[in-house]
């Protein structure tokens, strides 16, 4: 054998073998194409859902700013309690939403002390609903658990949204995991 049919056997390998790597790079480029493509289309969906969900809110916040309160409700926490009527001060009755952290809680301690605090839980909020007989409790930012009285504390819900009826004492855990009771009456 001579050096020309050497030097063109190993050349035929060369080439052989740089179909073989070629056609794998070509069928690994192809799934790698296919992925992407795929991603898109995922995150194409989740962008149009985001969007979607971010419309819905803003027209449930703009229905919910015109939506009267029919209800008043009166808050629990320890021994401090505290309120919110569904008239306003100038006679007119109370509209949209009224966020937790605004309730003027107000408690006196066993030595005689007076004291007032807000519950700084951001995000959790009590709004009007369209039926007369209820009220909505909702979360901006994190799920709360909350149950009806009488139920056992292992038997809440979690939830972001959650309606409560007229003369039902609920009790909530908020992130902070305190304990609140929340009940809608008539008269506080």
């Amino acid at each position: 054998m001579t050096t020309m049919e050497i030097g063109l056997i190993l050349a035929g390998i060369l080439l052989a073998f740089g179909a073989v790597q070629w056609k794998m790079q070509s069928g690994r480029i192809e799934k790698q194409k296919i992925v992407l493509e795929y991603a898109e289309k995922v995150t194409d969906m989740e962008c149009r859902q985001r969007e979607e969900q971010k419309k819905k809110e803003k027209e449930e916040e703009e229905r919910q700013k015109f939506r009267p309160f029919g209800l008043d409700f009166m808050i629990t926490h320890g021994s401090a309690f505290g309120g919110c009527s569904a008239i306003n001060v100038d006679g007119r009755r109370r509209r949209g939403v009224v966020p937790l952290d605004h309730v003027l809680m107000y408690g006196k301690h066993p030595s005689g002390k007076e004291f007032t605090y807000y519950i700084e839980e951001q995000g959790l909020e009590i709004c009007a609903a369209d039926e007369k007989n209820c009220l909505v409790v909702r979360s901006r930012t994190t799920p709360f658990e909350i149950r009806e009285a009488g139920m056992g504390r292992d038997q809440g819900v979690s939830a972001k949204y959650a309606v409560i009826k007229q003369d039902v004492l609920y009790y909530i855990i908020l992130e902070s995991r305190h304990e609140i009771s929340i009940k809608a009456t008539r008269t506080c």
